[in-house]
């Protein structure tokens, strides 16, 4: 029997059936390719995401894989046959059925170890070799929507964020150079940069930003602190952060909640390491918002929507904003993020007027969100008064044409909060509760304190409102009619010939409001009796037959009400009548 046939440089010889032991026959392969099926149908998605994306650049490692395991499989087929066969085979030597199937086994052991090296040991993050690849899955799985698969992404996203602000393109300018020459547009491959950039614009769904603070708040806090990092806020992050914000705000379980302080949240309180990631740089902030939109950028159909304990929620983090912009010395500067921001507020109390002829108001969402408003303002004005070196205020060039900065916009905050608390006229105890409990006490009470920010936010606040009372001489209107209301619904109808009555805060304002009203309402309640009415907000009533306004108080255990008089003088004819009165001092 021949034992060796040789052709040129190759011999061959016959194998047995029973030639060598049998290590990794196709059986085994049959059964663990079952099981590795099995394995990866009850897989978790986070570990299918990161098989997905690892880095390759011709094919991904399931394309590898499916490769690999069919050649291996078909190789262990025709081993079999071949040896069962007992056909020919090269002589190799060494070369037997045990390393040649061990070398099979081998091959199918690294295939298993390369798979649980990038699901467990080091899974892949955001790069050049798999850009393309991680934006498609990323944007499959976002598309697709489900929540349980999409709480799992969002925690896979954090490991990338430091790559992925790192590629992104920077923005174009928003005001570019018209003398430039306009750049020719070319066709061109997308690179990281590109897959970058719409990863982020991207992963600002809004969908996904809910299941980010709901599952994974630590994804927003690695995305922004790598952006404080790099020092890099030109890029497409604006959608992310407005949506992150809204979601924080929105959820009561958020980290804008839980981090509330540390009285009640522990450490976490203390420390706030995603609010302060989020809304703790103010240069970051300020960019953001000077682009698209910033964390403080929320639509006002959701601001709407708020009860008081979102309100709060909110405060506090535009109160973050401001404290760091204070701290880097820029309060004096402009800032779009907290004017927007504080206009925004003004939504808070939108529709105090609700509580105009209740009995009670005390207690329900609308008192308690202007009451959230009025401890903005305070703490936000004790914030500057903390500053070793605050902000200068800007001094008036002419009425209505000045440069605003902080003051001016906490000062305008105050204002409007006066004018809308004046819709509330009854029942006067309600009326009392709004005007001088919440909004006036804010202001001009005790609690205000005796720092340099609160007498300038004071003053600015006064002159705001004499101003507003003073145009009533030229042109009569709601507007002013309702403030010269609710001051005198505050400050009574006495002056005094001193400051106990009203502090030396409100004093120089008492004054102007009474001297004014005593020379001019009459005439105005001649001129427009409407608007005239509309000045008796809460218990101010008009005497007709003394000529007189009255003021009435808590009856108590008085027999009767105490009241006091505001006497008015006759009006003026109009041919007779001077200039207007001069300014407040």
């Amino acid at each position: 029997m021949t034992t060796e046939a040789c052709y040129w440089l190759f011999c061959f010889v016959p194998v047995g059936p029973n030639q060598g032991t049998k290590i990794f026959g196709f059986s085994e392969f049959l059964a663990a390719v079952a099981l590795l099926v099995v394995v990866y149908t009850i897989a978790d998605v986070r570990y299918k995401f990161r098989i997905a994306v690892t880095l390759g650049s011709l094919c991904s490692l399931y394309v590898t894989t499916f490769f690999l395991i069919g050649i291996i499989g078909l190789q262990t087929l025709l081993t079999e046959v071949w040896i069962d066969e007992g056909w020919w085979v090269p002589k190799i030597i060494g070369l037997t059925r045990s390393i040649w199937q061990g070398i099979f086994g081998m091959l199918f052991l690294g295939t298993i170890i390369t798979w649980m090296y990038y699901a467990f040991i080091r899974p892949p993050v955001f790069g050049r070799r798999n850009a393309l690849r991680f934006a498609r899955e990323l944007y499959r799985y976002i598309l697709r929507g489900n929540d349980d698969e999409l709480k799992v992404i969002a925690n896979e996203l954090a490991r990338s964020a430091k790559p992925l602000i790192k590629y992104c393109r920077h923005l174009p300018p928003r005001f570019p150079d018209e003398k430039a020459a306009p750049k020719q547009a070319t066709k061109r491959k997308a690179g990281v940069e590109d897959y970058a950039h719409d990863i982020l614009l991207l992963i600002a769904n809004r969908k996904f930003c809910r299941q980010i603070v709901g599952a994974s708040p630590v994804t927003a806090q690695a995305f922004f602190e790598e952006m404080t990092s790099a020092n890099k806020f030109d890029i497409p992050m604006g959608q992310f952060a407005r949506n992150i914000s809204s979601e924080a705000v929105a959820q009561k379980g958020s980290f804008l909640y839980d981090e509330a302080e540390g009285y009640s949240s522990g450490l976490l309180g203390y420390l706030k390491p995603v609010s302060q990631a989020v809304y703790g740089n103010y240069l970051l902030v300020e960019s953001l918002a000077s682009n698209v939109a910033s964390p403080l950028d929320i639509e006002f159909e959701e601001q709407w929507a708020w009860d008081a304990k979102q309100w709060e929620a909110y405060c506090r983090a535009t109160l973050m904003t401001l404290k760091d912009c204070l701290d880097k010395g820029r309060g004096s500067q402009n800032s779009y993020a907290l004017n927007r921001a504080m206009h925004s507020i003004e939504s808070a109390y939108r529709d105090i007027y609700k509580l105009n002829d209740a009995p009670d108001g005390y207690g329900s969402d609308v008192y308690d969100r202007l009451r959230v408003a009025t401890g903005f303002v305070r703490d936000a004005i004790g914030l500057i008064d903390k500053q070793p070196k605050p902000p200068k205020p800007l001094r008036r060039i002419r009425e209505d044409t000045y440069p605003k900065n902080i003051y001016d916009h906490l000062a305008l905050l105050i204002f409007k909060m006066c004018f809308a608390a004046s819709t509330v006229k009854s029942p006067p105890d309600t009326c009392w509760t709004i005007h001088h409990n919440i909004v006036w006490s804010m202001i001009f009470a005790g609690s205000s304190g005796d720092g340099a920010a609160w007498k300038i936010v004071q003053f600015k606040v006064r002159r705001l409102l004499y101003d507003e009372i003073a145009r009533l001489t030229k042109f009569p209107n709601y507007k002013g009619s309702r403030i010269l209301g609710f001051c005198l619904n505050v400050l009574g109808m006495k002056t005094g010939s001193n400051k106990e009555n009203y502090g030396k805060e409100a004093y120089a304002l008492a004054k102007a409001v009474h001297s004014w009203t005593r020379k001019h309402y009459l005439s105005m309640r001649q001129e427009n009796a409407d608007v005239a009415e509309s000045v008796l907000i809460g218990s101010v009533s008009f005497d007709e037959a003394g000529g007189r306004l009255v003021k009435t108080y808590f009856k108590g255990l008085n027999r009767e009400s105490p009241k006091d008089y505001l006497e008015l003088e006759p009006p003026v004819p109009p041919d007779v009548t001077g200039t207007a009165d001069t300014a407040m001092n």
